[in-house]
């Protein structure tokens, strides 16, 4: 029997398969969710940083920095991809 931690029993992060209450897509709204939460870590990266300076650890804030960029990156990839799928013609079977 494979072992299980508390953090695989976890309540997912959204609702299951059709059931987000929006006529958006799942895979769109994982989309957004990507996008939401790079910028929220980004943001914090930053803090991260003064917090690293402001304690003297150049490496610290260093790694923080690139951190900062690579979740930036990340959000604007996420964002164009979005951009993209939004701007398809939408399914005739969507709920309005």
């Amino acid at each position: 029997m494979p072992f299980t931690t508390e953090f695989d029993r976890r309540t997912p992060l959204r609702p299951a398969s059709g059931e987000t209450g929006t006529t958006e897509t799942d895979e769109n709204y994982d989309l957004v969710s990507v996008l939401y939460h790079s910028l929220k870590a980004a943001d914090a990266c930053t803090q991260y940083i003064v917090d690293a300076e402001d304690a003297g650890d150049d490496e610290l804030a260093e790694f923080f920095e690139r951190a900062r960029k690579q979740h930036n990156r990340l959000a604007a990839d996420a964002r164009e991809l979005l951009a993209r799928r939004l701007n398809e013609p939408a399914a005739s079977d969507d709920e309005e």
